[in-house]
């Protein structure tokens, strides 16, 4: 299944025209602009042609043209001079008038491959196939190893969508040119394009390995593997070509690019580095630089980064809010503020500065601020759905929560189907005790997204806490693991479930795997309820070292020391 990008034939015909594009349209792409034996014998003639040639050359295409028959009028028996006047009477599609041209040089000169050439590329200018590929065979006879008539007789038929024909002339030109590294490139690129990837990437290495300098070839070799997920082989090809065209700054980006989508930061720091020391004065490179070391956590590598490209673009505000995001990340809660407000006073109406100003004067608990800004964020386009979502999360981190089920409901009122806003409904009413109201949002958000692995998992986890519907609550648990298997926090649930269903040994099983998926994110949760699953199968001194630890996590919660103070107390009189 082809990614998404632009249709084949689009692709195929821009690689097989090369840079003909930026030529004049009838001109063969491998045939100078002035022909050859192009200057008359007359001095009156020559004079003339040279006056054209410098109309030409300011743009003065009309005056040029004519001064070049004021040449012809002294001198037409030069054929250079005709196939140039066919060439600028095609530019001005006077197409009837340039094929008489072309063809007054071929009765002069017989074997002209340049005046073929100029009368292919009129005849395929008018769409006349068949006379465009006569014209070329015509080349090909005269000069049977010579690639340019095979490459453009390929373009002609790509054009069409006759791949197969277009294979055919390049095949063509490898029987007469076996070692010709743009054939194998261009032979590469139709099979890729035909996913005959196979084909295509054997193509491809034999160009590279023909002509090393071929960038194009490295570049296509390296998307054809990227494309079949064999991105190991994209990365060493990409290397490869860096080491091949270390000034190539397009491949060394693409291998770049490619270490970031495969979270390989570190590799691709390197890359990027590079990059920087070959364009110091490039901001986009610096921001990908920041962005990198950003996904690494390396904060300060980060902010040195983002600070170059506001060195070289004060105005780019993409970088500062950048700064902004990094600067709070690393905790600089002071330097992540001023850089949003120079946002906001470069632009006030800003809706992502707000978002996170609001976010920063959430973590800060500052929960009115956070209100106010994202209320501001609404205001600034209430049509947007999402906005309503942050301002009523905002609303709950506050305990504001009736508020927060208005803002909610007001956001569905925009958009029924956004499943984020319907989730953070069924928080809400789960928090308030609205147990069945709920329930109802997390089952519309399975609706909505079937692999929404939370919604299932909230739903059961509220199931096996009520010791309710447990085996839904057990089904709807596995769901989620099927989704997520390494969520420790779903797991919990799994065993929670068990637990309640008097299933002892399998839920200390799955709270015990809990745990220990959970290292470093420790939940006092979970160790509570690991603390009464050791208790059912009679280890009280397990359940007592994980109550201690939950404890330890959250001294507030009363129900656990009460658990704990029962189970000693219990042993003490035991003793």
């Amino acid at each position: 299944m082809r990614s998404s990008r632009a249709s084949p034939w689009v692709l195929v015909v821009s690689l097989l025209m090369g840079c003909a594009a930026s030529r004049p349209s009838a001109t063969p792409p491998a045939v100078e602009t002035r022909p050859a034996a192009a200057r008359p014998a007359d001095a009156a003639a020559y004079l003339h042609t040279t006056l054209a040639h410098l109309h030409a050359q300011a743009g003065r295409l009309g005056d040029a043209v004519a001064e070049l028959r004021k040449a012809l009028a002294r001198d037409d028996q030069v054929p250079g001079l005709w196939i140039l006047l066919a060439r600028w009477l095609s530019r001005q599609e006077a197409h009837a008038e340039a094929v008489d041209a072309a063809n007054k040089a071929l009765a002069l000169d017989p074997t002209s491959v340049p005046a073929y050439f100029t009368l292919a590329e009129l005849y395929h200018a008018q769409k006349k196939h068949a006379d465009a590929v006569a014209a070329l065979e015509q080349i090909i006879r005269l000069t049977p190893s010579g690639p340019e008539a095979y490459e453009t007789l390929a373009r002609y038929h790509a054009e069409r969508k006759d791949y197969a024909e277009a294979r055919v002339a390049l095949e063509r030109l490898l029987a007469v040119q076996p070692q010709h590294p743009r054939a194998h490139y261009l032979l590469g690129r139709l099979a890729v394009e035909r996913e005959a990837w196979d084909e295509g990437i054997r193509f491809l290495r034999r160009a590279v390995e023909l002509d090393p300098d071929q960038d194009a070839a490295w570049a296509a070799l390296g998307a054809a593997y990227e494309q079949q997920k064999r991105e190991a082989e994209a990365v060493e090809v990409y290397r490869q070509a860096v080491a091949a065209n270390p000034d190539n700054l397009t491949l060394r980006q693409r291998l770049g690019e490619l270490l970031i989508r495969l979270g390989r930061y570190q590799d691709a720091v390197a890359e990027y580095e590079a990059l920087t020391e070959q364009l110091p004065s490039d901001p986009r490179v610096w921001m990908t630089l920041g962005a990198v070391q950003y996904e690494r956590k390396a904060y300060d590598r980060a902010i040195e980064a983002f600070r170059r490209v506001l060195t070289l673009d004060p105005s780019n505000l993409r970088a500062r809010f950048y700064l902004s995001s990094t600067y709070l990340d690393a905790g600089r809660e002071g330097e992540a503020l001023e850089e949003l407000n120079q946002v906001l006073r470069a632009d006030p109406k800003s809706i992502d500065a707000r978002l996170q100003l609001g976010f920063l004067h959430t973590r800060a608990k500052r929960h009115e601020d956070a209100i106010r800004v994202l209320t501001e964020a609404v205001n600034l386009d209430p049509k947007r759905a999402d906005l309503f979502l942050h301002l009523g999360m905002a609303y709950y981190r506050g305990t504001q929560y009736d508020r927060a089920v208005r803002v909610y409901e007001e956001g569905l009122g925009l958009d029924d189907k956004n499943k984020d806003l319907h989730f953070q409904l069924g928080v809400v009413f789960e928090k308030t005790g609205k147990f069945d109201r709920a329930v109802a949002q997390f089952r519309r958000v399975i609706g909505l997204d079937p692999k929404h692995a939370e919604a299932y998992n909230y739903v059961g986890y509220m199931f096996a806490e009520r010791g309710v519907n447990l085996q839904e609550a057990e089904q709807l648990i596995r769901k989620a693991l099927e989704l997520e298997p390494d969520n420790g926090y779903y797991i919990d649930s799994l065993g929670w479930a068990f637990y309640q269903q008097g299933r002892y040994d399998e839920a200390l099983r799955e709270l015990s795997r809990a745990v220990e998926l959970t290292r470093g994110k420790e939940d006092p949760v979970i160790y509570d309820h690991l603390g009464d699953a050791y208790l059912k199968t009679g280890n009280e001194v397990e359940a007592l070292r994980a109550w201690e630890k939950s404890l330890e996590l959250d001294p507030s919660n009363e129900t656990v020391k009460q658990k704990v103070e029962r189970v000693r107390q219990r042993r003490e009189g035991r003793r």
